[in-house]
């Protein structure tokens, strides 16, 4: 049997995620089902935010009056793009979560939030924009999520909810297994 360690947080986000996952959806619930994917998505976000904050309050170095304006003045752009959180995670905490199959996977999902919050259900002007990377997302959504897209439209099939949650749940297992190896003694509450 596997024990997993768990912040308070991580674990709140696996409870929501796991009903997500398990709310059937019909083949024409694309709303229920688009609405699965923000929520998870969002979830995961708040949780990983909510890490990086506690990571910084707990930080010896935050007892310095220019350590406190300096964060002051970043703290904006750490939290802006899933790219800058995984950048201060690694480079001011040592978390590496980039290139690892569970990240890899939950980086479909965002694409995904992405097209449907910025999109309207669609392929972004970004997502088109970025040519060389448009065959991959194209490809992530079919297999990781099960979501087809033609031209810019995405057809979401009813599996693309629960393929969502599971991998917002590997990756959360992932992250709090590599935040709570390095930081073992870090609480962050689930609030």
């Amino acid at each position: 049997m596997t024990t997993w360690q768990l912040t308070d947080s991580g674990e709140g986000v696996l409870r929501r995620v796991s009903i997500l996952g398990t709310r059937p959806y019909a083949n024409t619930d694309q709303d229920g089902i688009r609405a699965a994917v923000v929520a998870c998505a969002t979830l995961v976000e708040a949780h990983v935010d909510k890490v990086i904050k506690s990571l910084f309050s707990a930080d010896v170095a935050m007892s310095f009056p220019l350590a406190r304006v300096l964060h002051g003045e970043v703290e904006d752009s750490i939290f802006r793009t899933w790219d800058a959180r995984r950048k201060w995670l690694s480079a001011a905490f040592g978390i590496n979560v980039s290139g690892d199959k569970a990240s890899q996977d939950f980086d479909a999902v965002i694409d995904l939030r992405n097209s449907i919050v910025h999109g309207d259900g669609q392929l972004t002007d970004l997502q088109l924009g970025k040519f060389k990377d448009l065959f991959r997302l194209k490809e992530q959504y079919a297999r990781i999520l099960s979501a087809q897209v033609n031209g810019r439209m995405i057809t979401l099939s009813s599996d693309v909810a629960i393929r969502s949650a599971t991998v917002s749940r590997d990756f959360v297992l992932h992250f709090d297994k590599v935040l709570l190896s390095k930081f073992p003694a870090l609480t962050v509450r689930a609030y």
